[in-house]
């Protein structure tokens, strides 16, 4: 018999060898099956918060938004993105909707983009920005509008940039990444009745178009007591949705 302090009392000092062996063995495969948690755990993190797709050296501004290219272009019409299945291929898309109708498009970016790609073009997604939420939070839905937007455009879509803003503290970034000398897009909608909401968003379009000096406006929702500067072409988009609730 051979006495041991790790495993007492071993037949042989071969058998003690054999347990050491096989102690070592099993730490290894346990050491490996930890890390590959840990690396299963990062990618699920990863993929989570798109982070496989975001380009360091194709961001600008304090909060790191990524970058879109200039476009010039007008669609014919626009169709929401919750009628991908039977709009018109001609049409170009937008998000111009409650945020839950289009939040799988973050979630599923490869899904959606290779669909989206059947379209004319594509408007960058417009999550939501109200007035009561955190700074963070509307920081996040410009952030995320941007990466969906430059994503689309590496692959070679047609992308019009969709800018909104919440009120004058969201001026810091809202328009950061987006392209000077553009077609922009922006929505009317929740602004005609509401004269404080209509204040803010004409205060919003005329610091835009001093940052950014569009060649070209998408305005979706139809028209608004405004009078937009010489020199930029106003396209206007009726709702779709009303018009289809119309047409019921």
């Amino acid at each position: 018999m051979y006495q041991t302090k790790r495993f007492g009392l071993v037949a042989s000092r071969q058998e003690y060898l054999m347990l050491c062996h096989a102690e070592r063995t099993m730490k290894q495969k346990s050491a490996k099956r930890r890390i590959a948690t840990q690396n299963m755990g990062s990618q699920r993190t990863i993929s989570k918060y798109n982070l496989e797709y975001y380009l360091p050296n194709m961001v600008t501004g304090k909060f790191d938004m990524p970058v879109l290219a200039p476009t010039v272009y007008k669609p014919k019409s626009l169709a929401g993105f919750n009628q991908l299945k039977t709009a018109d291929n001609l049409a170009g898309i937008h998000f111009y909707l409650d945020d839950y109708q289009f939040e799988r498009f973050w979630n599923r970016p490869s899904l959606y983009i290779d669909k989206l790609s059947q379209f004319d073009c594509v408007l960058t997604p417009d999550f939501s920005l109200y007035q009561d939420m955190p700074l963070p939070m509307m920081m996040w839905n410009v952030y995320r509008s941007r990466l969906l937007g430059q994503m689309m455009q590496q692959l070679g879509l047609t992308v019009i940039p969709t800018v909104s803003w919440a009120d004058e503290r969201s001026f810091k970034f809202c328009f950061d990444g987006l392209p000077l000398n553009s077609t922009l897009s922006i929505s009317t909608i929740g602004v005609k009745k509401n004269d404080k909401a209509n204040q803010m968003w004409q205060r919003g379009v005329l610091k835009m178009i001093a940052k950014l000096h569009p060649k070209q406006l998408l305005v979706y929702g139809g028209q608004v007591d405004f009078i937009y500067p010489d020199g930029i072409d106003v396209v206007y988009y009726e709702n779709d949705n009303i018009k289809r609730l119309r047409g019921l």
